[in-house]
């Protein structure tokens, strides 16, 4: 019989004889169950204005199930794309069947978190209490709730699946399939979103974990790994160009995206003990161009926790694992690089990593137990305790998912404007129902703040024509079309604006160029037909109103 290999951390005796198994086998059913329960609040929600829509409704790899076509928001994942299929399929745009899935999803994850830690080594009781933190906390809401960020859930299901069947490849000294299956479900994690590509600094915190000895056959075991997750770095560098430049150029310098990567660390740990203020954004913010002293400061606690946990990597082991098991998970979300348009730190990036930090704070009791028994009671009573705040706290976070409108104002009262961004996304939501003068504040807001979101001018500017301020219009176009000429939409916009002015020859021009780059805008034929009529051109006009209705615009 193959040896087996032996946990760096024994496990404390839990409750013995037939009461130990009949927990060992119910109590991760009910810990999911009442994940469950608790996300079962939210399967109502809408669809927010962030993503969602794009993600699923008006993404062609989705209503046309072509899952390998392209990308999407940056992002090439086709299993991610098939789970959102589904769900078309089933309903439409009716939110209720993407949320279900997420929630299905999720609550699988939390079975597989607990099997995983007690396939480690770790008690019954930390098991426990580490799955159903990792399951109600807060942090996990974003990821949970938010339609557009089911891959997190999805990717991370795949790489539970891979981490179990590595362990089982690692206790049966290199036997069976087990090995051929921990890579398969690597590479399905990599199809359901590329930042599974963590998996393999994960397998070196596993070995440090279990005390694996560092050899030339635990370094060419893990070549296959790290060759796949190098294919899945390459591929998001090539989705995130897609998706196109940053709303600001970043200026970072090296050494400030040293100090943001400290900080960021650090103001992850803060927001997992004492998860307040949560928001969809987390800006990067200079005063007067000097970073505050939490920046400074974070380097200096990064090196001490590691220093403590090195030192005390015999007496306390999990403190060591389980900062090994964080970094692993966070690395590739730390903000050494700007791609794309996508924010530099959020709450979903914490979705695996978290397991590390409430696994230090889970043995915390078991710890003390045999150390300083008198506290260890205190210690299970405060985790209880915290246990409740933050299933209340999560609950209260769904509800900020209802909508789209309550999430950004939440997301403002917490972390403010984001550069103006957030008067921005607010203006867009209050435009499409209709509240055009709170919109235009919103959109004056931001400029006033930013005056580089372009996209700012371009929705006020969509907005003034109806307003009848044609002048404004004119003003604000030509600010976006400057940076943005190959809009045909706004020249469209502009044109017609143009027009109420009585700058027939300008709108001419707007409405030309608006069919040079999209041929198939009908539109624009009838007004700049309509236009030439007008100056009395009739072949001209004739001839555009003919293609117009040749397009289909007359029906």
């Amino acid at each position: 019989m193959a040896k087996k290999v032996k946990p760096a951390v024994s496990s404390v005796a839990d409750i013995g004889g037939k009461n130990s198994d009949g927990l060992e086998k119910w109590l991760p059913v009910i810990l999911a169950a009442t994940v469950a329960l608790l996300f079962s609040s939210g399967l109502n929600n809408e669809m927010v204005d962030v993503d969602d829509h794009s993600a699923t409704t008006n993404n062609p790899a989705v209503t046309r199930l072509d899952f390998f076509s392209g990308f999407n928001l940056g992002m090439f994942a086709p299993l991610t794309w098939f789970g959102y299929a589904i769900c078309y399929q089933l309903g439409g745009e009716n939110s209720f069947w993407y949320h279900l899935f997420s929630l299905i999803v999720h609550t699988c994850n939390v079975w597989l978190v607990f099997k995983l830690l007690r396939d480690l080594g770790t008690s019954l009781y930390v098991a426990g209490f580490v799955t159903f933190f990792f399951g109600i906390h807060p942090l996990q809401v974003e990821p949970v709730a938010w339609i557009a960020g089911f891959s997190t859930p999805l990717f991370s299901l795949f790489l539970l699946l891979s981490l179990r069947a590595w362990l089982r490849y690692i206790r049966t000294e290199g036997k069976g399939q087990n090995y051929w299956h921990a890579l398969i479900f690597f590479a399905l994690a990599g199809l359901a979103k590329s930042a599974a590509a963590v998996l393999p600094l994960t397998l070196l915190a596993l070995d440090l974990w279990l005390k694996r000895p560092f050899s030339r056959r635990t370094i060419l075991e893990k070549v296959p790994f790290f060759v796949l997750a190098l294919g899945m770095g390459i591929l998001t560098l090539i989705s995130r160009q897609h998706a196109g430049l940053p709303d600001q150029p970043a200026d970072f310098s090296v050494a400030d995206r040293f100090l943001m990567v400290c900080q960021t660390v650090v103001f992850y740990w803060k927001q997992i003990l004492f998860p307040g203020r949560l928001s969809i954004w987390y800006p990067f913010i200079r005063d007067n161009g000097a970073w505050s002293w939490s920046y400074y400061a974070a380097p200096l606690l990064l090196v001490a926790v590691l220093v403590a946990a090195w030192q005390l990597r015999r007496r306390a082991p999990l403190l060591l694992a389980g900062i090994a098991f964080y970094l692993s998970n966070i690395a590739l979300s730390l903000p050494f690089a700007t791609f794309g348009t996508f924010e530099l730190r959020s709450d979903r990036y914490n979705y695996l990593a978290i397991i590390g930090i409430l696994l230090i704070v889970a043995s915390i009791p078991e710890w003390l137990r045999d150390r300083k028994p008198a506290l260890a009671g205190t210690a299970w009573a405060v985790l209880c305790a915290a246990g409740l705040v933050f299933m209340v706290k999560s609950g209260m976070r769904i509800r900020d998912w209802q909508n789209s409108l309550k999430l950004i104002e939440r997301s403002m009262e917490a972390a403010g404007d984001n550069f103006g961004k957030a008067y921005l996304w607010r203006g867009i939501m209050l435009a499409e129902q209709g509240r055009y003068p709170q919109a235009v504040q919103d959109f004056d807001k931001a400029i006033s703040i930013n005056g580089k979101l372009y996209e700012a001018y371009r929705q006020r500017g969509n907005l003034m024509g109806p307003m009848k301020k044609f002048e404004q219009s004119v003003a604000d176009l030509s600010v976006y079309l400057n940076v943005v000429p190959d809009a045909a939409a706004e020249y469209y916009n502009r044109g017609l604006s143009y027009i109420n002015l009585g700058k027939n020859t300008e709108a001419i021009a707007d409405f030309s160029r608006c069919i040079e780059l999209d041929p198939g805008f009908a539109r624009a034929y009838r007004a700049r037909g309509n236009t030439f009529l007008k100056l009395g051109e009739t072949e001209k006009g004739q001839a555009d109103l003919s293609r117009y209705e040749a397009l289909g615009g007359g029906k």
